[in-house]
Protein backbone atom coordinates (compact mmCIF):
# COMPACT_ATOMS: atom_id res chain seq x y z
CA UNK A 1 0.00 0.00 0.00
CA UNK A 2 0.94 3.30 -0.80
CA UNK A 3 0.61 5.97 1.49
CA UNK A 4 0.39 9.46 0.73
CA UNK A 5 0.23 12.17 2.95
CA UNK A 6 -1.63 15.33 1.78
CA UNK A 7 -0.70 19.04 3.20
CA UNK A 8 -3.33 21.74 2.87
CA UNK A 9 -5.59 24.57 4.20
CA UNK A 10 -8.46 26.10 4.17
CA UNK A 11 -8.05 28.45 6.14
CA UNK A 12 -6.46 31.04 3.25
CA UNK A 13 -9.30 31.07 0.96
CA UNK A 14 -10.80 27.78 -0.50
CA UNK A 15 -8.19 27.16 -3.43
CA UNK A 16 -6.13 25.00 -1.95
CA UNK A 17 -8.61 22.78 0.00
CA UNK A 18 -10.30 22.84 -3.43
CA UNK A 19 -7.57 21.06 -5.06
CA UNK A 20 -7.15 18.82 -2.25
CA UNK A 21 -10.05 17.47 -2.45
CA UNK A 22 -10.18 17.04 -6.10
CA UNK A 23 -6.92 14.90 -5.54
CA UNK A 24 -8.14 13.01 -2.26
CA UNK A 25 -11.04 11.78 -4.74
CA UNK A 26 -8.52 10.48 -6.65
CA UNK A 27 -6.48 8.40 -4.65
CA UNK A 28 -9.29 7.03 -2.98
CA UNK A 29 -10.30 5.74 -6.20
CA UNK A 30 -6.97 4.28 -7.02
CA UNK A 31 -6.17 0.71 -5.86
CA UNK A 32 -3.12 0.30 -3.68
CA UNK A 33 -3.51 3.82 -2.40
CA UNK A 34 -3.81 5.51 1.01
CA UNK A 35 -3.91 8.98 1.12
CA UNK A 36 -4.81 10.86 4.26
CA UNK A 37 -5.20 14.91 4.25
CA UNK A 38 -4.54 17.09 6.80
CA UNK A 39 -4.88 21.15 7.41
CA UNK A 40 -1.69 22.29 7.70
CA UNK A 41 -2.12 25.65 9.59
CA UNK A 42 -3.22 22.83 12.64
CA UNK A 43 0.06 21.78 12.73
CA UNK A 44 1.53 24.94 13.44
CA UNK A 45 -0.59 26.19 16.73
CA UNK A 46 -2.94 29.17 17.41
CA UNK A 47 -0.80 31.76 16.37
CA UNK A 48 -0.43 30.52 12.92
CA UNK A 49 -4.07 29.72 12.38
CA UNK A 50 -4.92 33.61 14.22
CA UNK A 51 -2.45 34.69 11.52
CA UNK A 52 -4.82 33.44 8.69
CA UNK A 53 -7.55 35.83 9.70
CA UNK A 54 -5.56 38.21 9.01
CA UNK A 55 -4.99 36.81 5.21
CA UNK A 56 -8.63 37.07 4.67
CA UNK A 57 -8.79 40.61 6.21
CA UNK A 58 -6.09 42.17 4.25
CA UNK A 59 -7.32 40.58 1.08
CA UNK A 60 -10.76 42.33 1.71
CA UNK A 61 -9.78 45.09 3.15
CA UNK A 62 -6.04 46.45 2.58
CA UNK A 63 -4.74 44.50 -0.64
CA UNK A 64 -2.40 47.20 -1.03
CA UNK A 65 -1.15 45.84 2.49
CA UNK A 66 -1.01 42.38 1.41
CA UNK A 67 0.48 43.23 -2.09
CA UNK A 68 3.19 44.47 -0.44
CA UNK A 69 4.07 41.67 1.63
CA UNK A 70 3.69 39.22 -0.89
CA UNK A 71 6.28 41.01 -2.81
CA UNK A 72 8.73 41.92 -0.04
CA UNK A 73 8.63 38.04 1.13
CA UNK A 74 8.94 36.77 -2.46
CA UNK A 75 11.99 39.44 -2.57
CA UNK A 76 13.48 38.69 0.74
CA UNK A 77 12.37 34.98 1.53
CA UNK A 78 12.47 34.00 5.28
CA UNK A 79 15.12 30.79 5.77
CA UNK A 80 12.09 29.33 7.87
CA UNK A 81 14.34 28.60 10.68
CA UNK A 82 11.00 29.03 12.31
CA UNK A 83 9.25 26.33 10.73
CA UNK A 84 11.45 23.64 13.27
CA UNK A 85 10.00 25.71 15.87
CA UNK A 86 6.53 26.39 15.36
CA UNK A 87 5.66 22.58 13.65
CA UNK A 88 8.65 20.77 13.85
CA UNK A 89 7.95 18.50 16.44
CA UNK A 90 4.06 18.02 15.63
CA UNK A 91 5.29 17.17 12.35
CA UNK A 92 7.90 14.63 13.55
CA UNK A 93 5.30 12.50 15.22
CA UNK A 94 2.79 12.75 12.72
CA UNK A 95 4.86 11.25 10.23
CA UNK A 96 6.93 8.94 12.39
CA UNK A 97 3.16 7.78 13.36
CA UNK A 98 1.65 7.61 10.27
CA UNK A 99 4.90 6.67 7.82
CA UNK A 100 3.88 8.12 4.86
CA UNK A 101 6.29 6.83 1.71
CA UNK A 102 5.18 10.47 0.12
CA UNK A 103 4.26 13.84 1.32
CA UNK A 104 2.42 16.38 -1.24
CA UNK A 105 2.18 19.75 -0.34
CA UNK A 106 -0.63 22.12 -1.93
CA UNK A 107 0.35 24.87 0.01
CA UNK A 108 3.40 27.22 -0.22
CA UNK A 109 3.68 27.70 3.37
CA UNK A 110 4.69 24.06 3.59
CA UNK A 111 7.69 23.49 1.41
CA UNK A 112 10.43 25.23 2.23
CA UNK A 113 10.35 24.44 5.99
CA UNK A 114 9.12 20.94 5.87
CA UNK A 115 12.09 19.52 4.10
CA UNK A 116 14.23 21.84 6.49
CA UNK A 117 12.60 20.19 9.23
CA UNK A 118 13.14 16.74 7.68
CA UNK A 119 16.70 17.72 6.82
CA UNK A 120 17.76 18.35 10.13
CA UNK A 121 16.14 15.34 12.07
CA UNK A 122 17.74 13.02 9.06
CA UNK A 123 14.01 12.15 7.98
CA UNK A 124 13.91 10.63 4.48
CA UNK A 125 10.41 11.20 3.31
CA UNK A 126 10.40 12.74 0.07
CA UNK A 127 8.36 16.06 -0.47
CA UNK A 128 6.07 16.89 -3.53
CA UNK A 129 5.07 20.04 -4.38
CA UNK A 130 2.03 20.86 -6.20
CA UNK A 131 1.78 24.99 -7.01
CA UNK A 132 -1.64 26.57 -6.79
CA UNK A 133 -0.89 29.58 -8.58
CA UNK A 134 -0.69 30.01 -12.28
CA UNK A 135 1.52 32.97 -13.63
CA UNK A 136 3.04 34.94 -10.02
CA UNK A 137 4.70 32.25 -8.68
CA UNK A 138 6.06 33.31 -5.05
CA UNK A 139 9.67 32.24 -4.12
CA UNK A 140 8.15 29.78 -1.57
CA UNK A 141 6.61 27.59 -3.80
CA UNK A 142 10.10 26.81 -5.39
CA UNK A 143 12.04 24.67 -3.27
CA UNK A 144 15.17 23.02 -4.99
CA UNK A 145 14.84 20.14 -2.01
CA UNK A 146 11.70 18.89 -2.68
CA UNK A 147 11.69 15.65 -5.78
CA UNK A 148 9.31 17.26 -7.18
CA UNK A 149 7.40 19.92 -8.32
CA UNK A 150 4.16 20.11 -10.16
CA UNK A 151 3.50 23.14 -12.35
CA UNK A 152 -0.19 24.15 -13.73
CA UNK A 153 0.93 26.00 -16.64
CA UNK A 154 3.81 26.45 -18.78
CA UNK A 155 3.55 30.02 -17.20
CA UNK A 156 4.76 28.38 -13.68
CA UNK A 157 7.49 26.29 -15.23
CA UNK A 158 9.83 29.03 -16.64
CA UNK A 159 9.27 31.05 -14.01
CA UNK A 160 10.19 28.00 -11.54
CA UNK A 161 12.71 27.35 -14.03
CA UNK A 162 14.24 31.58 -13.50
CA UNK A 163 13.87 30.84 -9.90
CA UNK A 164 16.70 27.46 -9.39
CA UNK A 165 14.31 24.73 -9.96
CA UNK A 166 15.85 21.62 -12.04
CA UNK A 167 14.06 20.76 -15.24
CA UNK A 168 13.99 17.41 -14.24
CA UNK A 169 12.36 18.44 -11.16
CA UNK A 170 9.41 19.92 -12.78
CA UNK A 171 6.58 18.57 -14.37
CA UNK A 172 3.36 20.54 -16.11
CA UNK A 173 0.40 18.49 -15.56
CA UNK A 174 -2.66 21.00 -15.27
CA UNK A 175 -4.88 22.18 -12.41
CA UNK A 176 -6.86 19.56 -10.97
CA UNK A 177 -10.52 20.49 -10.63
CA UNK A 178 -12.80 18.73 -8.67
CA UNK A 179 -15.06 15.54 -9.78
CA UNK A 180 -18.48 17.49 -9.46
CA UNK A 181 -17.25 20.23 -11.79
CA UNK A 182 -16.51 17.68 -14.26
CA UNK A 183 -19.61 15.37 -13.79
CA UNK A 184 -21.97 18.82 -14.16
CA UNK A 185 -19.56 20.11 -17.43
CA UNK A 186 -20.74 16.50 -19.21
CA UNK A 187 -24.61 17.27 -17.73
CA UNK A 188 -23.93 20.74 -19.29
CA UNK A 189 -22.53 19.29 -23.05
CA UNK A 190 -25.45 16.58 -23.14
CA UNK A 191 -28.06 19.72 -22.87
CA UNK A 192 -26.36 22.33 -24.91
CA UNK A 193 -25.10 25.91 -23.40
CA UNK A 194 -28.03 28.31 -24.30
CA UNK A 195 -28.20 31.79 -23.35
CA UNK A 196 -30.79 32.90 -20.91
CA UNK A 197 -32.89 36.00 -21.73
CA UNK A 198 -32.56 37.67 -19.12
CA UNK A 199 -28.91 37.04 -18.48
CA UNK A 200 -27.99 34.74 -15.67
CA UNK A 201 -25.10 36.80 -13.84
CA UNK A 202 -23.12 35.14 -10.78
CA UNK A 203 -20.90 37.29 -9.01
CA UNK A 204 -17.74 35.94 -6.92
CA UNK A 205 -14.88 37.22 -5.00
CA UNK A 206 -13.13 33.74 -3.83
CA UNK A 207 -13.18 32.40 -0.43
CA UNK A 208 -12.49 35.70 1.13
CA UNK A 209 -15.70 37.70 -0.97
CA UNK A 210 -12.91 40.01 -2.06
CA UNK A 211 -13.45 42.45 -4.88
CA UNK A 212 -16.06 45.61 -4.87
CA UNK A 213 -18.82 43.16 -5.44
CA UNK A 214 -21.61 45.74 -4.49
CA UNK A 215 -19.90 48.31 -6.83
CA UNK A 216 -19.95 45.67 -9.60
CA UNK A 217 -23.72 43.99 -9.01
CA UNK A 218 -25.08 47.26 -8.59
CA UNK A 219 -23.86 48.54 -12.25
CA UNK A 220 -24.80 45.37 -13.96
CA UNK A 221 -28.25 45.72 -12.47
CA UNK A 222 -28.78 49.59 -12.93
CA UNK A 223 -27.48 49.03 -16.48
CA UNK A 224 -28.82 45.84 -17.51
CA UNK A 225 -31.70 43.57 -17.50
CA UNK A 226 -29.50 40.84 -15.96
CA UNK A 227 -30.51 38.67 -13.04
CA UNK A 228 -27.66 38.15 -10.53
CA UNK A 229 -26.88 35.77 -7.87
CA UNK A 230 -23.60 37.11 -5.51
CA UNK A 231 -21.91 34.31 -3.56
CA UNK A 232 -20.07 36.37 -0.37
CA UNK A 233 -18.68 33.13 1.19
CA UNK A 234 -17.23 33.73 4.55
CA UNK A 235 -17.51 37.33 4.29
CA UNK A 236 -20.58 37.31 6.59
CA UNK A 237 -20.24 41.11 6.91
CA UNK A 238 -20.59 41.77 2.79
CA UNK A 239 -23.59 39.58 3.02
CA UNK A 240 -25.35 41.30 5.34
CA UNK A 241 -24.50 44.34 3.62
CA UNK A 242 -25.51 43.08 0.43
CA UNK A 243 -28.89 41.79 1.65
CA UNK A 244 -29.68 45.44 3.12
CA UNK A 245 -28.62 47.08 0.24
CA UNK A 246 -29.20 45.32 -2.86
CA UNK A 247 -32.37 43.20 -1.73
CA UNK A 248 -35.31 45.83 -1.06
CA UNK A 249 -33.72 47.91 -4.75
CA UNK A 250 -33.62 45.23 -7.46
CA UNK A 251 -36.16 42.37 -5.32
CA UNK A 252 -36.37 39.13 -6.97
CA UNK A 253 -33.41 39.92 -9.80
CA UNK A 254 -31.03 39.77 -7.24
CA UNK A 255 -30.15 37.09 -4.88
CA UNK A 256 -27.51 37.04 -2.05
CA UNK A 257 -25.81 33.61 -0.57
CA UNK A 258 -23.10 33.43 1.78
CA UNK A 259 -20.67 30.43 1.65
CA UNK A 260 -22.09 27.71 -0.93
CA UNK A 261 -21.01 24.13 -1.14
CA UNK A 262 -22.84 23.63 -4.47
CA UNK A 263 -21.15 26.15 -6.56
CA UNK A 264 -20.96 23.45 -9.63
CA UNK A 265 -24.73 23.76 -9.51
CA UNK A 266 -24.69 27.72 -9.29
CA UNK A 267 -22.28 27.35 -11.94
CA UNK A 268 -24.05 25.26 -14.14
CA UNK A 269 -27.16 27.58 -14.21
CA UNK A 270 -25.35 30.87 -14.99
CA UNK A 271 -24.71 32.05 -18.40
CA UNK A 272 -21.77 34.02 -17.00
CA UNK A 273 -19.32 34.21 -14.18
CA UNK A 274 -18.06 37.45 -13.27
CA UNK A 275 -15.32 36.66 -10.25
CA UNK A 276 -12.17 37.72 -9.36
CA UNK A 277 -9.05 35.82 -10.78
CA UNK A 278 -8.56 33.23 -8.35
CA UNK A 279 -7.13 30.04 -10.16
CA UNK A 280 -9.37 27.27 -9.40
CA UNK A 281 -12.66 29.27 -9.41
CA UNK A 282 -11.51 30.37 -13.10
CA UNK A 283 -10.35 26.64 -14.22
CA UNK A 284 -13.64 25.12 -12.67
CA UNK A 285 -15.84 27.79 -15.08
CA UNK A 286 -14.03 26.74 -17.89
CA UNK A 287 -14.83 23.54 -17.11
CA UNK A 288 -18.11 24.42 -17.18
CA UNK A 289 -18.16 26.29 -20.33
CA UNK A 290 -18.82 29.50 -18.38
CA UNK A 291 -17.74 32.44 -19.85
CA UNK A 292 -15.96 34.66 -17.40
CA UNK A 293 -14.86 38.15 -16.60
CA UNK A 294 -12.72 39.05 -14.53
CA UNK A 295 -12.48 41.40 -11.55
CA UNK A 296 -10.13 42.73 -8.87
CA UNK A 297 -6.96 40.40 -9.05
CA UNK A 298 -5.24 39.94 -6.01
CA UNK A 299 -2.23 42.72 -7.53
CA UNK A 300 0.84 40.52 -7.37
CA UNK A 301 -0.10 37.18 -6.57
CA UNK A 302 -2.78 36.71 -9.17
CA UNK A 303 -1.64 40.18 -11.07
CA UNK A 304 -1.15 38.00 -14.42
CA UNK A 305 -4.07 35.46 -14.41
CA UNK A 306 -6.51 38.15 -16.54
CA UNK A 307 -3.74 37.83 -19.31
CA UNK A 308 -3.46 34.29 -19.42
CA UNK A 309 -7.16 34.10 -19.19
CA UNK A 310 -7.42 36.27 -22.67
CA UNK A 311 -4.43 35.13 -24.47
CA UNK A 312 -5.89 31.93 -24.64
CA UNK A 313 -9.79 33.69 -25.25
CA UNK A 314 -10.98 32.26 -22.45
CA UNK A 315 -12.57 34.99 -20.38
CA UNK A 316 -12.49 38.93 -20.85
CA UNK A 317 -10.88 41.68 -18.03
CA UNK A 318 -13.01 44.50 -16.42
CA UNK A 319 -11.00 47.74 -15.09
CA UNK A 320 -13.91 48.72 -13.00
CA UNK A 321 -17.90 48.52 -11.88
CA UNK A 322 -18.82 51.64 -14.46
CA UNK A 323 -17.16 49.12 -17.57
CA UNK A 324 -19.21 45.74 -16.39
CA UNK A 325 -22.30 47.12 -18.46
CA UNK A 326 -20.82 47.58 -21.63
CA UNK A 327 -18.66 44.10 -21.70
CA UNK A 328 -21.88 42.67 -20.97
CA UNK A 329 -23.71 44.30 -24.02
CA UNK A 330 -20.78 43.42 -25.99
CA UNK A 331 -20.72 39.72 -25.12
CA UNK A 332 -24.53 39.49 -26.04
CA UNK A 333 -24.28 41.33 -29.79
CA UNK A 334 -24.74 39.29 -33.16
CA UNK A 335 -26.51 36.80 -30.87
CA UNK A 336 -24.25 36.41 -28.50
CA UNK A 337 -21.38 35.55 -30.94
CA UNK A 338 -18.56 36.83 -27.92
CA UNK A 339 -20.20 34.13 -25.88
CA UNK A 340 -20.02 31.26 -28.56
CA UNK A 341 -16.26 31.88 -29.00
CA UNK A 342 -15.34 32.35 -25.55
CA UNK A 343 -17.11 28.89 -24.71
CA UNK A 344 -15.49 27.27 -27.84
CA UNK A 345 -12.13 28.01 -26.49
CA UNK A 346 -12.72 26.71 -22.89
CA UNK A 347 -13.95 23.51 -24.65
CA UNK A 348 -10.73 23.25 -26.63
CA UNK A 349 -8.81 24.29 -23.31
CA UNK A 350 -10.24 21.87 -20.52
CA UNK A 351 -9.15 18.57 -19.68
CA UNK A 352 -10.95 16.48 -17.50
CA UNK A 353 -7.98 14.39 -16.33
CA UNK A 354 -6.04 17.11 -15.01
CA UNK A 355 -6.65 15.88 -11.42
CA UNK A 356 -6.33 11.90 -12.17
CA UNK A 357 -3.17 12.70 -14.20
CA UNK A 358 -1.67 14.58 -11.41
CA UNK A 359 -2.63 11.58 -8.78
CA UNK A 360 -1.27 9.00 -11.12
CA UNK A 361 1.82 10.83 -11.36
CA UNK A 362 2.45 11.88 -7.90
CA UNK A 363 1.82 7.84 -6.72
CA UNK A 364 4.21 7.06 -9.55
CA UNK A 365 6.68 8.67 -7.62
CA UNK A 366 6.97 5.98 -4.72
CA UNK A 367 9.70 4.03 -5.74
CA UNK A 368 8.66 0.17 -4.38
CA UNK A 369 11.83 -0.08 -2.10
CA UNK A 370 9.84 3.00 -0.09
CA UNK A 371 6.74 -0.10 0.75
CA UNK A 372 9.27 -2.74 2.13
Amino acid sequence: MKKILLITSSLTGTGHKSISDALAEQFTAMPGVEAQTMEGFELTGRLSIWLTGVYGFLTRRFPAVYNAIWKFTDRHPSRFGWADFLYGRRIVKILRRIQPDLILTVHSMFNIGLTRILKRRSLEFPVAVLQADLVNIHSTWCNPEASVTICPTREAYDESLCRGIPPEKLKVLGLPVRKRFCDAAREADAKGNMLSRPLRCLLMGGGEGCGDLKAYAEAILMHTDSMVTIVCSYNRKLFRNLQKRLGGRFGSRVNVLGFVDEIDQLMLHSDLLVSRASPNTLYEAIMLKLPVVMIGPLPAQEKDNPRLIQENGLGVFCASPEDAPQIIRELLEDDGARFRKIRAAQEKFRRFDDARNVAVFVAEQIKPAANQ
